[in-house]
């Protein structure tokens, strides 16, 4: 308890425009009422830390012996929250000083001293001396009672409403520290009450150093895990952290924990989820790590300490060194969070390259759900393209199932001797990549091929352009260099070169507009025709997406491919010599057309080669039947 001394009491006036400044702070600064406490404990935890280093420096020190904490009460009825701490406190002139001004902080001339003694001050926050006012969000008055830590010293008692003038006065109080009374206006009341008290210390203050007591309860963890040496944390530990953090109650897959002190100083604990929601899937940026400043939270989803590719790493990031804004909601994007980003990236990046490389079936475990994440950093993060490169994984032709488990490593060591193209295909699985016409050459030749399926993949490899001085090249276009049709071990074509011309120029007029070009193939062994792109051209793939996010899009032309030795053609071919007019030769060039529309996925009305088909059926069951006929007559 505290009561006044009979001692005429000080007016003091704000300096010039406070009142105006005042206002702005209350009104504008904080989009959350609640953080008035978290900025009152937080000033609570720098006068513990001040006076904990000044005990180990000063001999004559103030109740010395003391428990260092912190202490809230409330009253319900009087309608008031009290926080009590017994840290250094604060002189007559100090309170002048400190809380006579905006933006004026005993905590940043500590500070600026204890670095110049090369001293260590850690765990002091405030160093724009405004987190103070933010009392007046919720106040109609503020009074502060405060006794410094020299043995000598007098309390004294600062009050204010919040308009032009503050009242200083001498006061008798006991103990050493400050004592802060926030007298709640009507619509804040709300914040009598031990839950929403609790809920705001966890939320905000949950790792300081020193106990927060509610009625002689501690309500905060005090341990910060990610502070402490790995040495002293058990693997369990690890696994409690990231579910409560994170609210899940499945164990996380990996976790990276690491200090570090240049060019920035900054703990780090992240975790790599076994899944994450859609609303992690389709972000446009990383919000799952927080950031504190020596163990108060600043931001639970800062956007700027990871790229977007990395969205799916969650955890804590913790730094001494970081410059707060006047607020502590709004951290500016300076050169230092810059480094910190390109720190913590490097540092993720280069531990799912460790796990790539000695932990095979946990990156498997990874890369399934978080691959085609990791795939967009090779459009968006130059710096670290060379990386991300290795950290790609791919189905291929030489895949015993589904599973991505090439890297380009793996495809390059693998390479024939002169041959100058990394060879891929994309399509939207597997098994739709296996009846691909255009795969028929390079499975003839056992010539490697990755699948890519991701829809993400077609601009992806856009931009990967090569790997190792070797370029990618998309079997699917018409460019291929190294097909040489001498390699297919066909029967030689009974065709001459005119029915060969014939042949085309009658799919060319059939198909008129429809396709580019007309040519006869040396990529196809089994098919009897398919669709290639043209050079530089939009895959399949890519015009399916393309139609997905606008349906008037309209694809571009493609070039057919004709295997002038396959028997439909060689058949179709007998039939043009006799009659140049025939329907069922008009009909067959048209249904394989659309045939390699549907093998592409381009088919935009599969359902209308129904009835052709039927009627194929009708004349090949009819020819079934006039053979029975002839068989029955001989």
């Amino acid at each position: 308890m505290s009561k006044k001394i009979k001692q005429k009491s000080e007016i003091h006036e704000y300096q010039a425009e406070m009142q105006k400044l005042l206002e702005i702070l209350v009104h504008s600064l904080y989009t959350e009422r609640e953080i008035f406490l978290r900025e009152l404990v937080s000033n609570a935890s720098d006068a513990l830390s001040k006076v904990q280093l000044i005990t180990l420096t000063e001999k004559k020190v103030l109740d010395k012996d003391t428990d260092l904490q912190i202490k809230i009460s409330y009253d319900e009825e009087k309608r008031h929250i009290v926080i009590e701490d017994s840290g250094c406190g604060m002189s007559k002139d100090e309170l002048l000083e400190n809380l006579g001004t905006i933006a004026n902080s005993g905590t940043l001339k500590f500070l600026q001293q204890a670095q110049s003694e090369n001293k260590s001050a850690e765990n002091l926050i405030g160093q724009f001396g405004v987190g103070f006012y933010s009392a007046f969000m919720v106040a109609d008055r503020v009074e502060l009672i405060s006794r410094s830590w020299h043995d000598d010293s007098k309390a004294w008692q600062w009050s204010s409403d919040g308009g032009g003038q503050y009242e200083i006065s001498p006061v008798d109080y006991k103990k050493r520290g400050t004592r802060v009374t926030v007298f709640l206006k009507e619509d804040a009341k709300e914040f009598c009450n031990d839950f929403r008290i609790e809920s705001i210390i966890k939320k905000y203050s949950n790792y300081l150093p020193y106990p927060v007591k509610i009625k002689d309860k501690i309500v905060n963890q005090v341990k910060a895990i990610w502070t402490q040496s790995k040495s002293e944390i058990k693997p369990d530990e690890y696994k409690e952290f990231y579910k409560q953090i994170s609210q899940s109650q499945t164990d996380p897959l990996h976790h990276l924990h690491f200090n570090i002190d240049a060019p920035i100083q900054y703990y780090a604990l992240l975790y790599l989820p076994e899944s994450v929601g859609n609303e992690v899937l389709y972000s446009r940026e990383s919000k799952n790590v927080a950031l504190y400043a020596q163990k108060i939270l600043i931001q639970s989803d800062n956007t700027n300490l990871l790229p977007p590719y990395l969205r799916f790493v969650q955890g804590i990031v913790d730094s001494e060194d970081i410059p707060l804004n006047v607020s502590r909601e709004s951290i500016q994007k300076n050169a230092l969070i810059e480094k910190i980003k390109s720190s913590l990236t490097l540092r993720v990046l280069k531990e799912l390259q460790f796990l790539a490389d000695q932990n095979v079936d946990k990156f498997r475990k990874i890369w399934e759900p978080y691959g085609t994440m990791i795939k967009e950093g090779i459009s968006s993060d130059f710096k670290n393209k060379g990386r991300l490169m290795e950290l790609l994984r791919f189905n291929s032709s030489v895949s015993e199932d589904s599973t991505p488990d090439v890297s380009l490593k793996d495809y390059k060591s693998r390479m024939r001797e002169g041959q100058n193209d990394i060879f891929y295909v994309t399509g939207g699985s597997r098994e739709a990549i296996l009846h691909n016409p255009n795969l028929e050459y390079f499975r003839k030749q056992n010539l490697e091929v990755l699948f890519m399926t991701d829809q993400i993949d077609d601009f992806m490899v856009t931009d990967l352009r090569e790997y190792d001085g070797k370029k990618l090249k998309n079997i699917s276009q018409e460019d291929i260099e190294g097909i040489n049709e001498n390699d297919i071990s066909n029967a030689e074509s009974p065709l001459t070169k005119e029915e060969k011309n014939d042949m085309l120029s009658f799919f060319e007029n059939q198909l008129k507009d429809r396709v580019s070009s007309v040519s006869d193939s040396k990529r196809l062994v089994d098919s009897p025709c398919s669709l290639v792109t043209p050079k530089d051209g939009m895959t399949a793939q890519m015009e399916k997406m393309m139609k997905v996010m606008d349906q008037k899009f309209k694809g571009e032309k493609r070039n057919l491919e004709v295997n002038l030795n396959h028997p439909i053609i060689q058949n179709l071919s007998e039939i043009l010599q006799k009659d140049k007019n025939n329907s069922f030769l008009k009909d067959s060039v048209e249904q394989l057309y659309e045939n390699s529309l549907l093998v592409e996925g381009l088919l935009d009305n599969p359902v209308r080669i129904l009835s052709r088909f039927q009627n194929f059926m009708v004349s090949a069951s009819s020819y079934e039947l006039e053979k029975f006929s002839k068989n029955s007559k001989k």
